[in-house]
């Protein structure tokens, strides 16, 4: 599900403004982008949104600025220039040690001590705030995906009503086709005689590979478990994906087993829309 928010926060000195985007992604994918020495914040921020997300591509931005981070990083450009400077003098080098490398090396390197500490403080407290406003659109978002879900489900449960009816009318038809068809046979062989004991046995293997009610009660549980899914609160996409999947399993098997024209075109509708309902639900939290 997609959403933004944007944070700010301020800690000893050191100010962080973190900010978030979320895509639809059937997976968590963090993507964190941070300023050279931001591994520590950027490690913070990631634990955050792990907490607090279990799906999406979530795409983050950290910008941290402040004396103290400055401080700190140029109090450790003397220390590491003059380690540089035994190093060149042992090995004998004539080469220049370049001051702005140095410089380069200790930002990549991050600050430490209370700087670091306030700097991923601070890039925490600024997420927390960006996830919020996340959270406030995806739930928006989430509203609205819901009365369509709803809607389609609705649909479903009418079709899986209309499928039981069907197949009821089809098993009382069945023995009453099944005569016409070999009265239609014994007209065309000659008026060839067919054992009856043998027609009854084979009319109740029909009857019973024919017979889709397990199929159809199954279907209704996996709807009412959706519809119960739907309103339940906190994360319900990956929970509702997998009864998504089994009505869909349920309705080809339903329409192999039941062999009518009518039959296959309500399974078809229905098919479309719990397909419709799992792409849509591989997104949801």
């Amino acid at each position: 599900m997609t959403g933004y928010g944007c944070g700010t926060a301020e800690r000893d000195g050191v100010r962080a403004t973190v900010e978030i985007r979320t895509f639809n992604h059937r997976h968590l994918d963090v993507r964190i982008h941070a300023p050279p020495g931001g591994v520590a914040p950027a490690a913070a921020i990631e634990r955050l949104v792990r907490d607090r997300l279990s799906r999406g591509r979530v795409d983050v931005v950290l910008w941290a600025e402040g004396e103290a981070l400055d401080r700190e990083r140029f109090a450790a450009v003397a220390p590491a220039y003059r380690a540089l400077e035994r190093v060149r003098e042992e090995l004998g080098a004539t080469a220049p040690i370049d001051l702005g490398a140095v410089l380069l090396a200790v930002t990549l390197g991050g600050a430490g001590g209370r700087a670091g500490e306030a700097c991923a403080a601070a890039a925490s407290a600024a997420a927390a705030r960006a996830l919020d406003e996340v959270d406030r659109m995806r739930a928006a978002e989430g509203e609205a995906l819901r009365r369509q879900l709803e809607q389609r489900l609705d649909r479903i449960a009418a079709l899986v009503t209309e499928l039981r009816d069907q197949a009821a009318r089809l098993r009382e038809a069945l023995p009453g086709r099944l005569r016409e068809r070999l009265d239609l046979l014994a007209r065309a062989t000659g008026g060839r005689p067919f054992d009856d004991e043998r027609l009854r046995q084979d009319l109740a293997l029909l009857l019973d590979r024919s017979d889709v009610s397990e199929e159809t009660e199954r279907l209704a549980c996996h709807v009412s478990h959706l519809r119960d899914t739907l309103a339940a609160d906190g994360a319900v996409g990956r929970r509702g994906e997998f009864l998504a999947l089994e009505v869909l399993r349920e309705a080809g098997t339903l329409a192999a087993k039941a062999q009518d024209a009518s039959v296959s075109e309500r399974v078809s509708e229905l098919r479309a829309l719990a397909e419709q309902m799992r792409e849509q639900l591989q997104n949801v939290e």
